[in-house]
């Protein structure tokens, strides 16, 4: 268990500063990580952040004075040693007591170890307590605001909610127009990546894609796209006509996924971010695309330039809750205030593109389940103005794609399909 150390010093810095980016930081770690065991300290780390809520509540049960909490590198240390004992069968519990209370403080260490043999003694009883009661936020760890959300969707029965808490899974996308389905299974054998293949959507799933990413030279004419944000392609490839403007379009997932289904398209991706637009000049430039160019650009001082497009996308900047498999950390870290400042932007955002682009069609897209991010943005920046919602249920539907209709778009729900949540909306011209 060599990686409980450094899972404490990853989740540490996290909990000092729980605003801070999750994936970022154990990155940063990883990349000067030279043991064997990253898979260990990665699903640890994410593993504790996923069920921090329940673990919380555990902790609290065995504390002499209820509330006050550890001090923090104490907490952390607990708060490991708990996941591994409730979620994990791959350590005997005596190492895991051991190595917790080896790595604690001095004078923590009897804290620590009467906890966890507490815990031992009545594993049992704490177990039913989280799995089989009657509060699905400490069942599955997520907060009231996201599981209030779900429920006015009706997704916040035990599957959806399970779906949500589980690890995720990756899907790899290739260019159809140069490697059929056939060849680009035999590839992904050759490389020994284990992968479900998805003939409806022309991709595949993994749950292997660290490994994909530690071929570039061999996997080259792959790329790793969730089928939530391939939905949005799906209806731009749809819809347009002749001309399309991303506006949103860094790291260039539909950008690319688009450019790849319909090659006769002019597309045109922009982004307000110089490094992120990078990403996608290279993802560009690896699949050899010539009908998609990039440039830099603010949605709300949107440049010359594109008056011919027909369709215009706007991925917007979110709240991401619809992503909260592969971003644990915001099952308790998204706020009504920061909820309200998304939404914010994105009413500017879509009414700025509205008066902008006054003849094309707008889709509007957020990788969020939250109303205030979806529906209500679309009504107060577009259908208030004469934009009028286009269905699309029967489009996503024949993908696979599980649908609760809105009044003006749709949401994406769990499905087998294993995609992100996504509010979907496209709108007509005046």
């Amino acid at each position: 268990m060599n990686f409980l150390a450094p899972a404490a010093a990853v989740l540490l810095d996290y909990f000092r500063e729980p605003q801070a980016n999750l994936r970022l930081l154990l990155t940063r770690f990883l990349r000067d990580y030279s043991a064997s065991d990253k898979n260990a300290l990665t699903r640890t780390v994410y593993g504790v952040v996923r069920k921090d809520i329940s673990l919380e509540h555990v902790i609290g049960l065995f504390l002499k004075q209820k509330g006050q909490k550890p001090p923090l590198p104490t907490y952390v240390l607990l708060k490991i040693a708990v996941f591994l004992l409730l979620y994990s069968d791959s350590y005997p519990e005596y190492a895991v007591v051991n190595e917790a209370v080896n790595a604690a403080a001095k004078k923590e260490k009897p804290f620590v170890n009467a906890v966890l043999r507490q815990l031992l003694r009545r594993k049992r009883e704490v177990r039913e307590r989280i799995e089989c009661g009657d509060d699905p936020g400490l069942t599955y760890a997520i907060a009231p605001l996201l599981l209030d959300a779900l429920g006015r969707l009706g997704a916040a029965g035990s599957a959806d909610l399970e779906y949500l808490d589980r690890e995720p899974a990756f899907h790899l996308r290739f260019h159809p127009g140069r490697m059929t389905m056939e060849r680009a299974r035999r590839v992904l054998e050759a490389e020994g990546i284990p992968c479900r293949e998805l003939p409806t959507l022309g991709c595949f799933e993994t749950l292997a894609a660290g490994r994909v990413l530690e071929k570039p030279g061999r996997l080259d004419d792959f790329y790793i796209q969730n089928t939530g944000s391939q939905a949005v392609a799906f209806v731009a490839a749809a819809r347009a006509v002749h001309e399309v403007c991303d506006v949103a379009s860094a790291p260039g997932g539909k950008s690319l996924t688009l450019a790849c289904l319909r090659p006769e398209l002019k597309i045109r991706a922009s982004d307000i971010s110089a490094p992120r637009l990078r990403l996608l000049e290279q993802n560009v430039r690896r699949l050899r695309l010539e009908n998609l160019s990039s440039f830099q650009a603010d949605i709300l001082r949107y440049p010359p330039g594109g008056e011919a497009a027909d369709l215009v996308i706007l991925d917007a900047p979110c709240t991401s809750s619809g992503t909260l498999r592969k971003n644990p950390d915001l099952k308790n870290k998204i706020t009504p205030e920061t909820v309200r400042a998304n939404a914010g932007l994105q009413k500017l955002m879509l009414a700025s593109l509205a008066a902008r682009f006054p003849g094309a069609r707008l889709l509007y897209a957020v990788c969020s389940f939250l109303a205030e991010e979806g529906e209500e943005v679309v009504e107060k920046a577009a259908v208030a103005h004469g934009r009028r919602p286009e269905p699309l249920a029967p489009l996503l539907q024949k993908y696979g794609f599980r649908i609760r209709q809105g009044e003006f778009g749709v949401y994406l729900l769990p499905s087998d399909l294993n995609n992100d949540l996504f509010y979907i909306s496209l709108l007509e011209p005046k």
